[in-house]
């Protein structure tokens, strides 16, 4: 009968800590490349935006940003987005051709809206109103 000692000769300990050292190194490397890739993205500041002359795709965007973040409601992202119409009335009576505003021209979105809360205020319609007194508050931010 054959007796064995029950010890592992220290040679393959060695040979088995450095194959899991090997193994171990580029993962360590890998994991603190991929700690070190950060992606900023840039916070949209409201409040440096001027809606006096702002493209209506500037609009959109801002408003989808918003939207996304849970700043605003769908009602008023709805209606900032929505198209212009062809012509609009203004708050003393007249009419407005707006006809010549495309997606890349500025346009004066904050006296555009207040003109439309007037509207809506004297006429009645306070669905609308509160709608477009939301709006307000968003670009008055």
């Amino acid at each position: 009968m054959e007796i064995n000692s029950l010890r592992w000769p220290t040679n393959l300990l060695q040979r088995d800590n450095s194959r899991q050292a090997r193994i171990e190194k580029p993962l360590q490397q890998a994991e603190s490349r991929q700690s070190k890739i950060v992606f900023h993205v840039p916070e949209v500041d409201e409040r440096q935006t001027d809606f006096s002359s702002i493209s209506p795709r500037e609009l959109r965007a801002l408003a989808w940003q918003n939207y996304q973040a849970g700043r605003i409601d769908q009602e008023t992202f709805l209606t900032l987005s929505e198209e212009l119409p062809m012509h609009a009335i203004d708050a003393h009576g007249q009419v407005l051709d707006l006809s010549g505003i495309t997606d890349d021209t500025g346009f004066d979105f904050w006296s555009y809206y207040r003109d439309q809360l007037q509207i809506a205020m004297s006429v009645g319609d306070a669905t609308r109103a509160e709608v477009l007194k939301s709006v307000l508050a968003f670009i008055e931010i």
